[in-house]
């Protein structure tokens, strides 16, 4: 299993010298899912049984870059059929404090998008959200199963895109949905943070899961540039995922 990165983000830099109230945070309009938020489960949420977060321990943590950074690699190397290989694509690390403010989400008890989600550092954070509900033992499908599940089901979303989308994102589309796909495969993703947790609603045990990306993708604007295979990374290639650029190339977020 590779050696898992993580950028040198405390959960005290996430919640205590952040100011997420700052106007300029977010665009004009929108609330920023920490400004004023107490940390506390929704109102929303069944309270028995109680909720409770999942422990993404490093080995949920592993398993969630992996996740990405094969399928990205695969991507970046030509080898997704419809794809051509990618000339500068990152390799994603663990960001703790994406993971923070994604506890957020999760701790609304529904799939609900939110308005703003960025960061000092990330001003164009990406969201994916994913929510299973199952009949029977709630150990009859374990985190690990539900996480990876979460992350193939987005990356599915590869089977309604073309080059047309990762070409020139568009602000329509007509066919099936492909924003979790191309969130994934967003060249300059360097980093995600995800949550989840477990609740009882409706006689079914739920997972929701919500992963924040370091940048998304904008219209008008390539998912990814096209060409020689690692030919614009600076730093050279990832020995471990020879279609990513190695963990510390500097992309302009």
């Amino acid at each position: 299993m590779f050696t898992l990165f993580v950028l040198s983000l405390t959960l005290s830099l996430a919640f205590g010298q952040t100011d997420y109230c700052e106007k300029d945070l977010c665009s004009s309009g929108t609330t920023h899912i920490a400004c004023n938020n107490t940390g506390g489960w929704s109102s929303t949420c069944p309270t028995t049984p109680a909720p409770y977060l999942i422990n993404m321990n490093q080995a949920l943590r592993q398993d969630t870059i992996d996740a990405h950074n094969v399928r990205r690699n695969r991507l970046a190397l030509g080898n997704l059929p419809g794809f051509g290989p990618a000339r500068r694509m990152a390799t994603m690390r663990w960001s703790p404090q994406l993971a923070s403010l994604a506890e957020l989400n999760v701790k609304q008890c529904v799939r609900k998008r939110d308005e703003c989600h960025n960061t000092d550092r990330f001003r164009n954070s990406g969201q994916n959200i994913a929510l299973f509900a199952y009949e029977g033992a709630e150990s009859s499908r374990t985190n690990q199963f539900l996480v990876r599940q979460a992350i193939s089901n987005w990356w599915l979303e590869s089977d309604f895109a073309d080059m047309t989308v990762i070409n020139n994102y568009p602000s329509s589309w007509s066919g099936g949905q492909i924003n979790r796909f191309t969130l994934m495969a967003q060249q300059r993703n360097i980093a995600v943070g995800c949550a989840a947790a477990r609740f009882f609603r409706n006689n079914n045990n739920q997972f929701l899961f919500t992963c924040y990306y370091a940048v998304n993708n904008v219209v008008g604007q390539p998912v990814y540039v096209t060409g020689r295979v690692g030919y614009g990374c600076q730093t050279g290639m990832n020995v471990a995922y020879p279609g990513l650029c190695k963990i510390d190339e500097d992309f302009n977020i």
